[in-house]
């Protein structure tokens, strides 16, 4: 079998394969339900429901059953389906699509028109979901360890101990991002009057404050992995998250509610950092980029998964139920980097710790002041403020359910997907980062005026799909552009040091955008709020290619400046 072969094909592709069809049949039974009932009387309802019911596990189970019955079979079949990850989940596709196929005619002779649309919107998007973790799964089962002998039996590879982080790292991000279609509205049920603060204020507090913890417990969470190693320090963080999605969902007021999103931050804030040093540690330098790269998948896949699936729980289940469910996760992600991760030991890193001094030394380069206030605060505010808070609250007062909401923001992830690693090559072949992060900061601001157009759910899309696209331009030459504009700051402080105090100051952003949104929101209405933010964005796109793209001269000099002072 090759090295990058799924384990065991002839039992992990049926195994797999039923577990997604059948999941599939009772979310989207359920969705169904709650559509026909809608629309028809009970009595009738419930009949047809069974007869739907009925259909879809049938389907499922003799899909499942020919899937079996060619793995027993035909092995050789198996093992070339199985051969490469990409090549299982093909399969895994084909069976979804052979089921979708059997089941679509019972639901199109049975629903209305305008309830079957939202039934197949649901139903692809779940498809979607269920290859995204379809695929995490095979990827895990990929890089498992084959048997080591007794000699290397303390040396874990790398690819399997990088594999087992972006598992539980993954469980843990996609815990998080059930709640991102639905936050501010669960926020808005628990809201009671409180002299001097709007509704519309506190429901953007609790994301704003989420942000400003994860800034603030950040530092700590990397000295806690640097002395007690990252898997340790991971077991530990990641229970504060456990009870902070448990109290979330049993939160009876605003303040409990703040309380336990406080000690998901914490968890986030060390399973972040956590993640990133372990892979550091697992990883040979020669492959740190690639691990890196899983890294950053696990965040984004848990993103485009969570959204619209903790939206569809949301209906179905209500919002507790929800974050209940995100508990489970971050149990089992907790589990996971207990089963999965070898045992690491801290270590003392030389490089020296973060400094406040090195702030104000940051802040005397005005490039670098331009990048931070120009393009990567105004990213990250946009992201909050924008994606995070008046998209949900947008789309909620438009008419839209949270899985129609989560739907829609699947948007934004799904192009990052598409067009990040693209425009990252592209960027790095041509060595212009400045230009890819302006067009994107332009980008973002114009799609967001979208609103102006039609200020229905078309406009709302549209902004996000800009902002999708601004994001896959600049999320990664921004970071490509803080050791070009602060060379001379590198070669003193340190490129670590450097870069904590970027994520710092532009986390201020994070922490900006749902307060400034709903500040306005609260002043001039929503669809202000959106536009507040389009314009903004526009007017920080525009200086920043005034900084970066209209006067050469002055990077060309500031590079040789800080060349020349390198030692």
């Amino acid at each position: 079998m090759q090295p990058n072969s799924v384990a065991r094909p002839r039992v992990t592709l049926p195994v797999i394969t039923a577990i997604s069809l059948f999941t599939l049949s009772l979310l989207v039974c359920a969705k169904f339900y709650a559509n026909f009932t809608s629309t028809i009387q009970f009595d009738a309802a419930q009949v047809v429901l069974g007869a739907v019911r009925d259909r879809l596990m049938t389907v499922a189970a003799v899909v499942s059953a020919v899937v079996a019955l060619l793995a027993l079979w035909a092995p050789a079949l198996s093992r070339a389906a199985g051969a490469t990850p990409l090549r299982a989940i093909m399969m895994v596709t084909t069976a979804l699509i052979a089921f979708t196929a059997g089941v679509l005619p019972q639901l199109t002779s049975v629903l209305p028109a305008e309830s079957l649309r939202g039934v197949l919107y649901d139903g692809a998007v779940l498809l979607l979901v269920s290859l995204l973790l379809v695929f995490e799964a095979l990827l895990l089962l990929a890089a498992a360890p084959r048997r080591p002998a007794p000699a290397s039996a303390s040396a874990p590879e790398p690819a399997s101990a990088v594999a087992g982080m972006r598992a539980a790292l993954f469980l843990f991000m996609l815990a998080e991002e059930l709640s991102r279609s639905f936050l501010p509205l669960y926020t808005r049920e628990l809201y009671t009057p409180v002299s001097g603060l709007s509704e519309t204020l506190m429901m953007g507090l609790p994301i704003g404050l989420f942000m400003a913890l994860v800034a603030v417990f950040t530092p700590f969470a990397g000295a806690w992995a640097d002395r007690f190693g990252s898997r340790r320090t991971l077991l530990l963080g990641t229970l504060p998250a456990v009870a902070g999605f448990a109290g979330t969902a049993l939160a009876g007021s605003l303040a409990e509610l703040l309380l336990w999103r406080s000690a998901c931050a914490l968890g986030y804030a060390v399973m972040f950092i956590g993640a990133q040093g372990f892979i550091a540690r697992n990883t040979p330098a020669g492959q740190r980029a690639r691990g890196m790269a899983q890294f950053v998948a696990a965040v984004v896949v848990a993103g485009l998964c969570g959204a619209p699936l903790g939206g569809i729980l949301a209906d179905l289940l209500g919002y507790r139920a929800t974050f209940a469910a995100s508990a489970l996760l971050a149990l089992a992600a907790a589990v996971a980097a207990a089963v999965l991760l070898p045992a690491d030991r801290g270590e003392r890193v030389q490089n020296r710790g973060f400094r406040l001094g090195d702030v104000g030394g940051l802040l005397a380069n005005p490039r670098f002041v331009a990048l931070l206030l120009f393009s990567s605060v105004p990213t990250k505010l946009m992201l909050t403020g924008y994606l995070f808070y008046l998209v949900p609250v947008s789309l909620h007062a438009a008419g839209e359910t949270p899985a129609g909401i989560g739907r829609l923001m699947m948007t934004y992830g799904l192009i990052i997907v598409l067009l990040g690693p693209w425009v990252s090559r592209l960027a790095d072949r041509t060595g212009r980062h400045a230009l890819f992060a302006g067009i994107g900061g332009l980008v973002g601001g114009a799609g967001t005026l979208a609103i102006l157009q039609d200020a229905g759910v078309p406009g709302i899309l549209a902004g996000i799909a800009a902002l999708g696209v601004a994001h896959a331009l600049n999320n990664a030459t921004q970071l490509a552009l803080v050791p070009e504009v602060c060379r001379t700051e590198c070669a003193r402080m340190g490129e670590s040091s450097v870069f904590a105090v970027y994520r710092l100051l532009e986390r201020g952003g994070s922490v900006a955008g749902p307060l400034l949104a709903a500040a306005v929101a609260d002043r001039f209405g929503t669809q202000a709020a959106l536009v507040t933010l389009g314009g903004l964005g526009m007017l920080c796109g525009t200086a920043f290619c005034a900084v970066f793209l209209l006067a050469p001269a002055a990077a060309s000099a500031s590079r040789t400046a800080g060349e020349g002072a390198a030692p």
